[in-house]
């Protein structure tokens, strides 16, 4: 792949996730599961102090939690989507690519779904028909790191 094939690719998928990210703190559902490849492949795992881990497998169980936890948690928090993202370290392939990369939130108050301070993210994406989708998400949330920045 090209540079300038490779920079325009990388683009792409920092847009997918941006979209994913905003459409999460807005609660909207819609949107988020169109950032998503519908399959049995799809996974988040994640871990923060107040939760403790977390394993979800499979579109089917990913988009029910998520359904149920922005049920139960419907006000939007558009600022919570204002996250810096830093040491990104990607490799694209055709039609996969992963990455890592530092995010940075802010505390907004939203305690079932904020991710403050820095969360060591992770992400593979599938390209389907020409669009990014993510198949699979892991956040390791460092608490109290907004405070340090």
């Amino acid at each position: 792949m090209q540079q300038n094939e490779q920079s325009s690719e990388l683009a792409a998928i920092m847009r997918v996730i941006a979209a994913e990210s905003v459409a999460f703190w807005e609660k909207d559902f819609d949107g988020w599961a169109d950032c998503w490849v519908h399959s049995s492949r799809a996974r988040i795992m994640g871990w923060w102090a107040r939760g403790g881990v977390t394993v979800v497998e499979g579109w089917d169980a990913v988009s029910s939690q998520m359904k149920g936890l922005m049920a139960a948690n419907p006000e939007s928090n558009p600022t919570a989507a204002q996250v810096r993202r830093e040491n990104v370290n990607c490799s694209i392939g055709q039609d996969m690519a992963w990455l890592t990369f530092d995010q940075y939130g802010a505390d907004t108050g939203d305690v079932a779904m904020d991710m403050p301070g820095l969360s060591r993210e992770t992400r593979i994406l599938e390209k389907q028909d020409g669009v990014w989708k993510i198949v699979y998400v892991c956040w390791l949330l460092v608490d109290g790191a907004a405070s340090n920045q």
